[in-house]
Formats: structure tokens, sequence, C-alpha cells
């Protein structure tokens, strides 16, 4: 049974890390006509609605009850939905699609350090270490062998504001643990429509102010094919299997998946003509590594905290009536 749920959570964290890493090619060619702001709200006012006739037909009307957690699931959607999807999508127009993906693979840190500071438990050194390789083998691939070529190279502001995107999106993921009870599916639409509603009232707000410009009808139509990948393969398909990855592996391994995203916005830019370097194979090849390495250690960990919990052997019982 642990096994066949090791076995859905990878596969949930390799969908979401491929469908991902497509995303910033994608949507920054959409940037011609449609403005970060309307095409986030566009984005998820579609997801939403899909989301909630899949949960609609799945789990019926109850399962739309708040139970009480409004306000906790609003701020948690606000900051990963609103929070995560503006930050990313406006600090994509400065920035080139491969930086932008690269700092979301600093996700994992993020990770390991707001579950630190939640639970006042130091993670396994052998979890930071395979963090850190992964992270490596991402800055490999971008850095075409010369890591410090990331770092010397800069994100600039549009970096930093995926970097406070990147946070609150772990803030958001990690906080599904507060709503064990509750499907990934019911999780993941009730969020997604209070965040929805969030993003629309922010662009709303920067229409009014002029801050923004206001899109046309035949500027969407003509960003259709881009808007259809963002709506139901980068949110519908995505968000659920992203929340199902973390589920079934815990934080610290699921969150490892993001590592694909920059390792598959390579791809793109290689199917596109780029031919790999070495170095950039050499890079796929230590972040691919490193996530097989986690969940192994993991399953490791799982299954010798079985045996130390099981009960002690019959054997033992008789001897102690001797």
């Amino acid at each position: 049974m642990a096994a066949s749920r090791t076995a859905v959570g990878v596969a949930c964290g390799v969908t979401t890390g491929l469908v991902w890493g497509g995303m910033f090619t994608i949507t920054k060619s959409a940037y011609g006509h449609v403005d970060p702001y309307h095409l986030a709200a566009a984005r998820f006012v579609i997801a939403a609605a899909v989301f909630a006739v899949i949960l609609w037909v799945r789990e019926g009307r109850t399962a739309f009850r708040l139970e009480g957690r409004a306000l906790r699931l609003w701020g948690l959607a606000t900051v990963g939905f609103a929070g995560f999807n503006l930050c990313t999508y406006v600090g994509l127009q400065s920035i080139p699609a491969q930086s932008s993906a690269l700092v979301m693979a600093t996700m994992p840190l993020v990770t390991v350090l707001v579950m630190w500071g939640r639970t006042r438990k130091a993670p396994p050194a052998v979890t930071l270490l395979l963090v850190l390789c992964a992270l490596l083998g991402v800055a490999l691939v971008l850095g075409d062998g010369n890591p410090a070529r990331v770092v010397t190279g800069g994100v600039g502001f549009g970096g930093l504001l995926t970097l406070f995107g990147v946070a609150g999106w772990v803030f958001y993921t990690t906080g599904a643990a507060g709503f064990a009870s509750w499907s990934p599916l019911r999780y993941t639409t009730l969020s997604c429509l209070l965040g929805t509603a969030s993003i629309v009232v922010i662009t709303a707000v920067c229409d009014v102010t002029g801050a923004i410009g206001r899109p046309s009808p035949s500027d969407y139509v003509a960003v259709w094919p881009q808007l259809g990948y963002v709506v139901f393969a980068a949110t519908t398909v995505a968000t659920l299997t992203w929340n199902m990855a973390f589920r079934s592996l815990g934080p610290s391994n699921g969150v490892l998946f993001i590592n694909l995203v920059p390792v598959t916005a390579f791809a793109v830019q290689a199917v596109r003509g780029h031919r790999p370097t070495a170095w950039e194979i050499t890079g796929v090849c230590v972040v691919l590594a490193s996530l097989a390495a986690s969940n192994a250690y993991s399953r490791g960990r799982a299954r010798r905290a079985a045996r130390a919990a099981a009960p002690a052997p019959a054997r033992r019982t008789m001897a102690g009536h001797r």
C-alpha cells in the first residue's frame, strides 16, 4: 500500500514538474497581447470553474462547505494563488524564462526552512544534502557547467518578485496539512476559488487606477493556445498533481520535483533549436539522480520507522514468563 502511494506521488510530482517547466516560455509569448494581471485572472477564472465542476461531480455539494475555516483558507489561497502567480507573471516580464524557472528551483530550500520553522524539527542532513545536489544540477544546466554564472548573472527585480511568489506558494502548499481531512481535489478547488477572487480584485483595482491596460476581446482570442495551456495543463492538472504529490510523499520529498521545472524549460529550448552541451546533460542527470535518491532515502527511513514501531516478537513475551 505504501509503495503504491509512493509511486502515485512520484508520478504526480513528475507530471507537475514537466507541465510547469513549459509554462514560462508559453506564458511569456502571450504578453504581446495580454498583460500578466489579466492573463492570470483569465487563467484562474476558467480553471476555478473547471475545478468546481469536477468537485461537484466527484464529491457532491457538501464538499463546498468551508466548515468554519474560510478565513484561514482564504489567507493561504491568496498568498499561494494570487501571490505566487502574480509575482511570477510580473517578474517574468523582466527576466528570461530560464531565470524564472531557476528561481522556482529554490522552492525545496524555502520549504525545508518553512517546515523547520513550523515544526521546530531539523530535517535530516541527507535531505538537505540532496536538495543542494539538485540545485547544483539546475545551476549546471543553466550555467553551462559554471554554477557561479547563475549567481553573478543576477536575476534583478523580476527574480526578487518571483522569489516572493515562491515563498507564498510554499506557505500555501505546506498549509494543506491543516486540511488533512479534505481530499486533494477539495483543498485545491476551494483554495483556487478563493485565490481567484483575490486575483480578480487585485486586477480590477490595477485596471481602474490605470496601472495596467485593458486587453480587448481580440487580444484574448489571439492568445487562446497559451491560455488553454495555462488553464488546463498548468493549473487544472498540475496544481492537483502537485497537492497529491505533497500528500503522498510529504513536503520535503514532494517539493524536490520542482527541480524538474528549470530542466524542462531547458528541454523546451533544446526543441526550439538549442543544442545541449555536455555540462547541461550532466546537470540534468544530477537533478534526476537527486530526486531518485531522495525518494529512496525517504522510503528507507519509513521502513525502518515501521519496523521500530512494530510489536515485539511473540518469543520475547514467552521468554518473559520463564
